[in-house]
């Protein structure tokens, strides 16, 4: 009876949340992150069942969890995790979990499936395998089953934490604290391992011992809505109705002082929670709280940036007690190391550290990869995170220009390691030193450089857009080509190239950069060679160049201009307020300043993974001719140039001839526009040469001359083609016009269309022998240049 009551009662609550889910536009059957948003396609996960494959017939939907924990005691852990899942597949026979063998595959691990035992059996590999006792015929289906399990979880391996017991350095007190990133889940409780498939609703309750104010008191995710004591045992009981990735779940009991604080989010009164073990003292409190407090302006201006803090209705905060990291974004409430010394506040007030684990519950948590493969969607942007907390909020004491430095100099160290990561079967090589700095650093400096190239409010709109739950990645797990499409769409340009290069690619350029000031307030600016790592993957990096131009006075005239360098020879200028320029041939740019430039600076400010020597300023760079071309129209023969130049051109002369070696002057070619990167002109020669007429521009400027390549008009094609006689018996002569003697290709083609005869001359006439020929109905076809002006038909009489 009563666990018929349980069931109705799980029933009716999941009946609620889904319908408070829709509500908040979060579907929790996870279609595709990026569904009906076309501009490129999304390039899936290897897989849609995690990395170790559990779970591919079901959808979690919701764990009903309780643990009891006794820091204590013995490191061990006990537990009932309910299940609610909704099959995807008909005919469910069993079901697989993620659950570490070593550890819980004993007697106390019992699988009961509406009451009734389970077979169950957990393989080396650490998968649980549940054989239902009757099949779930439909697709789905909302079901359940129970969990039972007691074990003490394994040790520490290498950069596998999991589920562990530590000793307070200050208060000598015992901590259990879990870090189960990347693989550790599994470690200490039975999940699906698949951020693929975020757990939509989790109710925690854990017990612990109780004998007073002095116990033990709980860090988990969610709000805690109820804490009862039961003798000598209190249970804490946390709601969370957020999507959630297994990795995220966490938990932590020790001796705590509790601290709590409300920021004010759209309106919305957040609660904020600090959990400090007991045992500091009172100035290290103070310091620790303050830097925390600090934060919750980093908070704020996060949510301006990123949309509003992704669980406003649960809460954010900080806990001590972490070991083996310096902090840990657990979903709502993060993780942070204290020190492993004595009277040491360690992470707990460090800027950079909250900042970091501030940013992932945006970038990790409500965004979460599909992969492991795509770290760096978490880790780049907390990287980010950190230097922006120091921009944003200048009272952090954060100086944002050194945190990027310092992200570009470990950055450029690797000669080959990608951004987004190829070895991630264990937590070892998640977490080795390279991957690590190129999840986090190189990471970050693709964020910073997609920010220089966007501008701001572009940047901006696309990390919201990329977080969107409705039609982004939000509560819902995403890759790099999620990202990359969000940018793609606000920027209206194609960022694959660069997403190939600085995310799939491996290695980085250096670049010269040269300059001048041709005249006035211009700045022209023409890319040197492009260096490249051995080892890079990019025969030419589409590169982000960031350069600070100065005038006399450097205090009041300063600006910073962004070049995307796509090839060496097509630059476009970025950061703009529409994002990424048009591309624009002939490897210069030019600019219009408010000031006489006199310094110019290659990245002063770390913005970019590329590195230069100081810009190299020329006496002046050459006029770049970008295209000259003449047509016939029905006014005359109408040529057009367009041209880039650093110096001012004072006019351009339209020159004709007859032979392509002598010319004389048509006239002054009109100017089209001005004031823009490319100077288009034009000119029509309503009196071109009878036969054909030769054209070429002269350039003026800088007190030099300039001529561009020749074309060729032709103004009489061959015309007026003889045949006689017509009909002919043995010989036909053909007679057309070449009066300056070119040469014409003649053909004789029968009524099929078939090549009968071939020849060629520079004379107006040819004389061809028809007797070989059978009678009937033939063509003539006279070439010139390639062209064929005219077609004659003629028969042949025998």
């Amino acid at each position: 009876m009563k666990r018929k009551l349980y069931l109705i009662t799980a029933i009716l609550f999941f009946v609620q949340i889904s319908i408070a889910q829709k509500a908040d536009n979060r579907l929790y059957y996870h279609s595709n992150p990026n569904s009906g948003q076309p501009f490129l396609p999304d390039t899936a996960a290897a897989n849609f069942t995690g990395q170790s494959g559990t779970g591919a017939n079901i959808d979690v939907v919701y764990h009903r969890i309780w643990w009891r924990i006794n820091p204590d005691s013995a490191k061990a852990i006990k537990g009932t995790v309910t299940t609610y899942f909704k099959t995807i597949q008909a005919n469910v026979s069993a079901l697989t979990f993620d659950l570490r063998q070593s550890a819980f595959n004993n007697v106390s691990l019992v699988v009961t499936y509406h009451g009734i035992t389970c077979t169950r059996s957990v393989s080396a590999a650490n998968i649980l395998s549940i054989t239902l006792p009757s099949t779930i015929v439909t697709s789905g289906t909302l079901d359940s089953v129970v969990v039972n399990y007691y074990g003490v979880p394994p040790g520490v391996v290498g950069a596998a934490q999991g589920y562990q017991v530590a000793t307070d350095a200050t208060s000598g007190q015992k901590v259990i604290y879990t870090l189960s990133e990347s693989y550790e889940d599994r470690d200490w409780w039975p999940c699906k391992a698949d951020m693929q498939d975020k757990i939509d609703s989790i109710d925690i309750t854990v017990n612990t011992p109780w004998s007073g104010p002095d116990t033990f008191w709980v860090a988990t995710n969610g709000k805690l809505v109820d804490s009862t004591i039961s003798g000598t045992s209190r249970s804490f009981t946390f709601k969370n109705r957020y999507p959630m990735a297994s990795y995220l779940v966490c938990v932590s009991v020790a001796r705590y002082n509790r601290y709590y604080r409300t920021v004010n989010i759209s309106g919305t009164d957040m609660q904020v929670a600090y959990y400090l073990i007991r045992g500091k003292s009172v100035a290290n409190y103070n310091t620790i709280t303050a830097a925390m407090d600090q934060i919750n302006q980093v908070v704020v201006a996060f949510s301006n940036k990123f949309g509003d803090y992704p669980y406003k209705n649960e809460k954010h905060g900080f806990y001590d007690g972490l070991a083996g990291a310096g902090g840990m974004e657990h979903q709502t409430f993060s993780a942070i190391d204290g020190g492993t010394v004595a009277g040491q506040i360690g992470a707990l007030a460090d800027p950079l550290t909250l900042s970091h684990e501030l940013m992932h519950q945006w970038f990790g948590d409500k965004a979460t990869f599909a992969t492991w493969a795509d770290l760096w969607l978490a880790e780049g942007f907390a990287r980010y995170a950190e230097a922006l907390a120091g921009e944003l909020v200048p009272a952090t004491g954060i100086n944002p220009v050194t945190e990027r430095a310092a992200a570009k100099t470990s950055a450029r160290s690797l000669s080959t390691n990608r951004t987004r990561i190829t070895s991630f079967t264990t937590s070892a090589q998640v977490w080795s030193n390279a991957n690590v700095a190129a999840v986090y650093d190189r990471g970050c400096m693709v964020v910073s450089m997609l920010r220089a190239l966007s501008g701001d409010n572009n940047f901006f709109q696309a990390c919201r857009n990329y977080l969107d739950s409705t039609n982004g990645s939000g509560y819902r797990s995403a890759t790099s080509d999620s990202l990359k499409n969000n940018f793609n769409r606000i920027l209206n340009y194609d960022l694959t190239p660069f997403f190939n290069d600085w995310v799939i690619g491996q290695g980085h350029p250096s670049a010269a950069v040269n300059w001048n000031n041709p005249f006035g307030k211009r700045l022209a600016v023409s890319m040197g060679t492009q260096t490249r790592t051995a080892g890079a993957t990019a025969a030419y990096f589409h590169n982000v160049i960031v350069l600070r131009v100065q005038g006399a006075i450097p205090a009041t005239q300063d600006t910073t201009i962004v070049i995307y360098d796509i090839d060496g020879n097509n630059l476009a200028k970025a950061g703009l307020s529409t994002g990424i320029g048009a591309s624009v041939p002939g490897n210069l740019l030019t600019y219009d300043l408010s000031f006489v430039p006199t310094t110019v600076t290659f990245d002063p400010f770390s913005q970019t993974m590329s590195a230069g020597s100081a810009p190299f300023k020329l006496t002046t760079l050459a006029v770049k001719i970008l295209d000259f071309s003449a047509r016939k129209t029905n006014a005359g023969n109408q040529s057009t140039l367009s041209l880039v130049s650093t110096d001012p051109v004072t006019k351009v002369e339209l020159q004709k001839g007859t032979n392509g070696t002598d010319f004389i002057t048509a006239g002054e070619m009109n100017l089209l526009n001005t004031g823009s990167q490319a100077l288009n002109y034009n000119f029509i020669d309503a009196d071109p040469y009878p036969a054909a007429t030769y054209y070429r521009a002269k350039i003026y400027y800088a007190g030099r001359e300039e001529f561009t390549n020749v074309v060729k008009i032709q103004s009489s094609p061959a015309k007026t083609i003889s045949v006689s006689p017509n009909p002919a018996d043995k010989e036909v002569k053909i007679t057309f016009n070449n009066p300056v003697h070119e040469e014409f290709r003649i053909r004789i083609l029968n009524a099929e269309g078939k090549q009968i005869k071939e020849t060629s001359t520079n004379n107006d006439f040819i004389n061809f022998d028809i007797s070989n020929l059978p009678s009937g109905l033939y063509m003539l076809q006279v070439m010139q240049q390639g062209q064929i002006p005219e077609i004659s038909k003629f028969f042949i009489h025998h």
